[in-house]
């Protein structure tokens, strides 16, 4: 067999899915201007330019999305002129259909990964630059970064995983879209699995239900697999479906997101089998308060911790020898599995970040006795000029069925 020229680590052959159309998830003048805000952070770090592997990342300045996120795909990001990406040649329909500029290559099969990276560095005569890494631990390894220290002994290479941070700290109007699109297919994720919970019933085929839902309502694989989590298995932190049938009088954590172009919006809703135990209940008013109280404290200029210390005033109601996590809310964005969240923003007592519009936030308000049950309300919101506005659908409230 002969395999394709592009598979001995050339660049792309444009001409061969010339009949294959874009799939982006931004207007091309989107990751115009994304690029030009990366070029100027550059220039305030003194950076000469980026090297790229979180997935995410490689997401938010090129497009580039694939499912298989351990394929150390490498963006490099000069601070004048246009990306270029390297990935596993198998890779390049994936790259053609959803990257917005042209400068696509294969790494050779079977090659130096590391050396080829500074190959594409030392085009743009970086073999002397102040090179700014995002710290991915993904395709960038210890022996990956061994890899191209050696193949560019003279070039410095930093952290800048905080740059990125602030780069996707506000969200433009058509990422909070694909978040509110991603609402939906949740919001129907979340329906089928509370009319599917019933004693007899098992835990697996609650979340496929949830799963199936939100396949139909137009969701594209999630970062997280829908959790559902019952009885005292529910108070286990991290827990979901392990083919478990439910039982009367079970608890029923419940916590899906549903993705729209890697965007997601999660939402957290308990509900039992039969009428809650006293200690359930008020557990779930707790939370719901709690909930509430965070919600309505969301607004531009407002500090993290001091929001974070509404939510526990309220939550202190929830009853004794309850655990809880202390985090009100977390910065979401453009994820791959197994992560939703983008470490943009944090809702606690240690944080001094002041709210902006266009920050959004998951809210996720769980309380569990260890063993036995859990509670939890969440939404997903973003912060407007006025306020904030909750993105995701339906009741809050404990559902008993």
């Amino acid at each position: 067999m002969r395999l394709h020229p592009s598979l001995d680590g050339g660049p792309f052959p444009h001409d061969d899915l010339q009949g294959v159309g874009k799939e982006l998830a931004f207007s091309v003048d989107e990751y115009r201007g994304r690029l030009a805000r990366a070029h100027a952070a550059m220039d305030a770090a003194g950076l000469d330019a980026l090297l790229v592997m979180n997935p995410a990342n490689v997401f938010y300045l090129s497009g580039f999305q694939t499912f298989a996120v351990d394929g150390a795909a490498c963006l490099v990001v000069p601070r004048h002129g246009n990306p270029s990406i390297a990935m596993d040649p198998p890779e390049f329909g994936s790259a053609w259909i959803s990257t917005w500029f042209k400068d696509l290559r294969g790494y050779p099969p079977g090659g130096d990964r590391p050396a080829y990276a500074a190959s594409m560095l030392a085009e743009h005569g970086l073999e002397r630059g102040r090179i700014g890494a995002d710290d991915a631990n993904w395709g960038q390894t210890p022996a990956f970064r061994a890899g191209l220290e050696r193949s560019l002994p003279h070039a410095e290479f930093v952290g800048a995983g905080e740059l990125f941070v602030e780069l996707k700290r506000l969200k433009s109007p058509a990422e909070i879209e694909h978040v509110r699109w991603a609402a939906l297919a949740t919001r129907a994720a979340t329906e089928a699995a509370v009319e599917t919970a019933a004693a007899g019933i098992t835990d697996g085929e609650v979340a496929g239900a949830a799963y199936a839902a939100m396949a139909h309502a137009g969701g594209e694989y999630p970062c997280l697999a829908p959790i559902v989590t019952s009885g005292h298995r529910s108070g286990i932190l991290h827990s979901t479906h392990k083919r478990r049938t439910i039982e009367p009088g079970d608890s029923i954590l419940l916590e899906i997101g549903a993705c729209h172009q890697r965007y997601t919006a999660p939402q957290m809703r308990t509900l039992t089998v039969g009428p809650a135990a006293d200690e359930v209940r008020r557990a779930a008013d707790a939370c719901i308060a709690a909930l509430s109280a965070v919600l309505d404290a969301l607004r531009p200029g407002a500090v993290a911790r001091d929001v974070a210390e509404t939510g526990w005033r309220a939550l202190a109601a929830a009853g004794d020898d309850l655990v809880f996590h202390g985090n009100f809310g977390y910065g979401i964005g453009a994820g791959f599995p197994p992560n939703w969240a983008d470490a943009t923003g944090f809702i606690q007592r240690d944080q001094s970040t002041v709210l902006e519009p266009g920050m959004v936030f998951h809210h996720p308000i769980a309380v569990r006795r260890l063993g036995e049950f859990g509670v939890a309300f969440s939404e997903t919101s973003v912060i407007t000029k006025d306020g904030c506005e909750i993105l995701t659908h339906g009741e809050r409230a404990l559902i008993e069925r």
